[in-house]
């Protein structure tokens, strides 16, 4: 329909008839289980609406679009959000793009009275670019992905990203890039994050066979799905093995 909902509101009350739902009232409180609590329609205004809500799809993006205004699309969007990427791996990456995860340096810059070093290796201060990837640990678990992935290495963030986001070849081939990479930031947070909560230490092979199975698993999850993507990717993965 295209209108506000004060705009909605002031067409179906035009008539004599009302329509029976305050003014005040939220969406929350007119649908439940599934269903919509409306009044019965009195105008053909009423009808129109509620057939209209009877096959509209509502989508979370189009509702944050409207409550925030069109925003311009930030050019590493497509490294976060791509199809059969893993939901939790996602968010991490979208952190870490913005910066956003609590790493020492941006604690000490907060007043907190922490120490600098680099858990992962404890040499070094620790900040984004630093964990990822100049640590040589994380650079260690960097390099056999980028190997797998047919990547340049760098252990420079910034030219990672610039590299991620000019990525040759066939959308499989760029998928299971970007797949891949979300994975190794997330077990590398992940590992940082076990050592210093949890005081266990893993060696780098055994972060990179974790990421290895969760590759895996990832790319058997949607064969039924699209078989044909997850045959492909999966071929891939071994073919670099």
């Amino acid at each position: 329909m295209g209108r506000t909902p004060l705009e909605l509101f002031t067409l179906l009350n035009a008539e004599t008839s009302r329509l029976g739902i305050p003014l005040s009232a939220t969406v929350a409180s007119r649908y439940s289980d599934g269903s919509w609590a409306l009044p019965p329609a009195r105008t053909d205004s009423h009808l129109a609406l509620q057939i209209h809500l009877t096959i509209v799809r509502y989508k979370c993006g189009e509702v944050y679009t409207y409550l925030k205004g069109p925003q311009p699309l930030v050019p590493w969007a497509k490294l976060v959000w791509f199809s059969y990427g893993i939901p939790r791996h996602r968010f991490l990456t979208w952190l870490v793009l913005l910066d956003r995860c609590p790493t020492r340096d941006r604690l000490i810059r907060w007043g907190l009275n922490v120490a600098p070093n680099c858990l992962l290796y404890n040499t070094g201060q620790e900040s984004r670019n630093h964990l990822f990837f100049e640590c040589p640990y994380s650079t260690t678990i960097w390099s056999w992905i980028a190997n797998r992935c047919d990547l340049h290495l760098s252990t420079s963030w910034d030219d990672t990203i610039l590299q991620l986001q000019s990525l040759r070849g066939n959308i499989d081939s760029k998928r299971l890039c970007l797949l891949a990479t979300q994975a190794t930031i997330y077990w590398i947070w992940s590992e940082r994050n076990t050592r210093l909560h949890q005081q266990v230490f893993k060696l780098a092979g055994i972060v990179i066979t974790a990421i290895d199975r969760q590759v895996r698993n990832r790319l058997q999850s949607f064969r039924h799905a699209n078989s044909r993507a997850s045959s492909a990717m999966t071929q891939l993965w071994f073919l670099r093995s």
